[in-house]
């Protein structure tokens, strides 16, 4: 099964929201700040959507794996991206098929990130509801678990007054030594 993942067009924005709001639990997610979003495609059919966006601000379990102080905190963040939405459309569930679209977008994603907004990126998060999912997909992949959020979520005013659900942390280096890099005490030229 010849799998092509690749970033959205402009003409195809639409569709993406209307799928992601119809089938996604958490609905469409509009682009805001640094995003991507990406199709998985077999024969020129759809089969599954992925959103890319900026990092959480704040993540205990994230930011105590990376090991950077809150001084170098809020400057590295831009080389974090979240896996904000990951959707296989209802008639694509086969085994194996998640963690291999996650895998192809991951090896396309930091060459994307550069060329699109000029940076490279150095880490991945997520979150996942255990309510809802195992994270199966992203343990298949290799992604890390690190633990888990407090439960509050981002509003557009900030954060929520009230800690809900904790969700489940998992993260996945694009680089080897991304965690180091991350928490350096001087960071590289070629990450500023």
């Amino acid at each position: 099964m010849k799998i092509i993942v690749r970033p959205v067009l402009k003409a195809e924005e639409q569709r993406f929201k209307e799928l992601m709001q119809k089938h996604h639990y958490l609905g469409a997610l509009p682009k805001i700040s640094e995003t991507i979003w990406y199709i998985a495609c077999w024969h020129n059919q759809w089969i599954s959507l992925l959103c890319f966006s900026a990092s959480a601000l704040k993540c205990t379990a994230r930011d105590r794996w990376i090991g950077w102080d809150i001084r170098h905190q809020y400057d590295r963040l831009k080389l974090v991206t979240n896996n904000s939405r990951f959707l296989i459309l209802p008639e694509w569930h086969f085994p194996n098929l998640g963690s291999r679209i996650l895998s192809l977008c991951q090896k396309r994603l930091s060459t994307d990130w550069v060329t699109t907004f000029g940076h490279q990126i150095l880490l991945l998060e997520t979150f996942v509801d255990p309510q809802k999912f195992n994270g199966t997909i992203y343990k298949a992949a290799n992604w890390l678990y690190v633990g888990d959020t407090k439960g509050f979520s981002r509003k557009s005013y900030g954060y929520s007054a009230e800690a809900k659900s904790p969700k489940m942390v998992f993260v996945k280096p694009l680089k080897r030594d991304a965690q180091i890099q991350l928490s350096k005490p001087i960071l590289e030229p070629k990450y500023r």
